[in-house]
């Protein structure tokens, strides 16, 4: 069974559109988890209706505001299906792809070293138009870093993973922050896992006003630490200057002393060389 997995704040309009997809899907092999982080539209109400009319299964769990990245963890602690989808409250899925999704999976399901499948993503208002590139060839294996890094892929791609894969990889959560990049979990996932990328589209995004695709420097600055923590093990995998900034940038958003982010970072003599200017750059970056 896939466990198709919707994180939602306040987005009772946006799932109704996705819960229309759904209903294009092969009913019997999907249930649908949505994981409610605190709204306080009338989003309960919508799915308790949608529940009654029980056109598909509907497991539906409502938890304080804490974030996406924590709704994500409840949400894989409380999965049912051995195929775990994330699909944010304002995408949708292409019409019976759920049944496509099920049938490719039997590719890798006895393959260890393989995390899950990678999918191609078109825009809800330009369907003909996919997000980013596509992948070098089909059926290509390969892990989510070098996917980014050595294949030079761009945009949103909808990643499905074996659960008993993701409950290796919660997101670790920080005190007083409500943001986690997703890129940290998949490469954690590199460094064990591959993954079958496939040249077709599986779902369709919108990049909502007020999302997190259009406000992501403001969102990584309100949760600094998290995103510290991303770049200082990015630079393990990749050790660019960049990555060095952008763990100095971030350790001074999140109030880290200087000698604290020296001692937690194995490139010193960068972090000396850099801090003074990326100090400079962090009072004038809105």
């Amino acid at each position: 069974m896939i466990t198709v997995f919707t994180p939602s704040y306040n987005r009772k309009k946006e799932l109704s559109i996705l819960y229309s997809s759904l209903l294009n899907q092969e009913k019997d092999i999907f249930e649908w988890l949505i994981i409610d982080d605190g709204s306080s539209d009338d989003t309960k109400e919508y799915i308790t209706k949608l529940k009654k009319e029980a056109k598909i299964k509907i497991n539906y769990i409502y938890k304080e505001n804490g974030g996406k990245q924590s709704a994500y963890n409840v949400g894989l602690s409380n999965a049912k299906g051995d195929i775990f989808l994330c699909i944010d409250s304002d995408d949708i899925l292409k019409d019976n792809i759920l049944k496509e999704i099920k049938d490719d999976f039997t590719k890798i399901k006895d393959k260890p070293n393989i995390a899950g499948l990678v999918y191609l993503q078109g825009y809800i208002n330009n369907k003909d138009k996919i997000i980013g590139t596509d992948f070098p060839k089909d059926n290509l294996e390969t892990n989510y870093f070098d996917l980014y890094h050595k294949f030079k892929v761009t945009g949103d791609k909808l990643i499905i993973l074996k659960t008993s894969v993701a409950k290796e990889y919660y997101f670790p959560l920080i005190k007083g922050e409500k943001f986690v990049p997703e890129a940290l979990i998949f490469n954690r996932i590199s460094k064990k896992y591959n993954f079958l990328c496939l040249n077709k589209v599986a779902s369709y995004k919108e990049y909502l006003e007020g999302g997190y695709s259009s406000n992501y420097f403001n969102l990584v600055k309100r949760n600094p630490l998290s995103n510290r923590l991303y770049f200082k093990e990015l630079y393990q995998m990749e050790k660019t200057i960049y990555n060095v900034y952008g763990y100095i940038l971030f350790s001074i958003y999140g109030k880290v002393k200087f000698n604290e982010m020296l001692k937690e970072h194995p490139a010193k003599i960068l972090i000396i060389i850099l801090y003074l200017p990326v100090l400079f750059v962090s009072k004038i970056r809105k």
